[in-house]
């Protein structure tokens, strides 16, 4: 059966078929092409103070700190800042990146995080291991060995205030002489201030697959291993950042319930593995350096509710 091209119908038909084909194909494009989903908010009550899908405010370090480990806010212009094979604590301006101090505090080791409490800085090194500096007597330096050890590889130590304790997550598994966590699950820690010992259970338990089915991971858990922690200093959430996963996670403390699960863009974020608040709750997150990317501190502000 051959095709009248001189019937007006028969014309018509196969302008409609041609639109019908690039609308199906461009449909098919659009689909295969539309940015992934990045964020995912659990409770409905709750709202995410951070705009992480937007360019914050991004500083580059020194070449010195191209393995920035961990950071800490010391006023809205300033962070301390560590760095993974050097016993020195850096003080940065965060409006040039420009190193402001040194202070050698110990022996060169594999340092990963820090924290500030009063005049006090506690510094966490890979095995576990707890450094207290007085920064009013900086020739003295105390050593906790905690029962964490290098096959918990812990990366991450905030202070929580409301509770004066440290919280310590490690990438993987539990302390020594405690009950072993189930597989694909994360714990955070407590270290108490005044006994200076680790609790014997996590204070929060965040579950790969509770992550994986957040997120639409085809029911798989979703793999991720801490490399920073910190306390929101209004709502006391707990926030979690993993480089391994590279996605930021917050927990409610209280229900430990999950209300939130960022994905971190790769080409932002190569490697983060600091993070902390600062006096105006704005959210810092630090990213070593990669090749020939300079490592760099990322400033966002919270979100204006009206």
């Amino acid at each position: 059966m051959k095709m009248d091209l001189q019937n007006s119908t028969t014309v018509t038909w196969l302008i409609v078929l041609v639109i019908l084909f690039i609308a199906v194909g461009y449909s098919v494009f659009a689909i295969n092409n539309k940015p992934p989903q990045m964020a995912f908010t659990v409770a409905d009550d709750y709202t995410f103070p951070y705009k992480i899908d937007k360019k914050g405010f991004r500083t580059e370090l020194n070449s010195i700190l191209k393995e920035i480990s961990g950071i800490t806010s010391i006023n809205q212009d300033q962070v301390m800042a560590i760095q993974d094979e050097k016993g020195i604590l850096f003080t940065l301006d965060l409006n040039t990146g420009n190193i402001v101090s040194q202070t050698p505090f110990d022996k060169d080791r594999d340092y990963e995080d820090l924290c500030l409490v009063g005049d006090h800085v506690f510094i966490l090194e890979r095995d576990g291991d707890l450094y207290q500096f007085n920064l009013a007597a900086t020739d003295t330096v105390q050593k906790f060995e905690t029962s964490f050890s290098y096959r918990n590889d812990t990366e991450s130590l905030c202070f929580d205030a409301s509770r004066n304790r440290l919280l310590i997550a490690p990438k993987d598994g539990a302390p020594d002489d405690t009950v072993e966590l189930p597989k694909n699950v994360k714990g955070i820690y407590a270290f108490d201030l005044i006994s200076k010992r680790v609790s014997q259970e996590p204070v929060i338990t965040i579950a790969e697959k509770e992550i994986g089915r957040i997120i639409g991971n085809g029911g798989k858990p979703y793999s991720f291993k801490p490399s920073a922690i910190a306390v929101h200093p209004k709502t006391g959430h707990i926030y979690v950042l993993a480089s391994v996963g590279k996605v930021l996670i917050v927990v409610d403390p209280v229900s430990n319930q999950v209300m939130h699960v960022q994905l971190l863009d790769e080409s932002v974020f190569p490697q983060p593995e600091g993070m902390t608040f600062d006096t105006a709750d704005n959210l810092l997150i630090s990213s070593e350096g990669l090749l020939t990317k300079a490592a760099s501190i990322t400033r966002f502000s919270a979100k204006t509710t009206k």
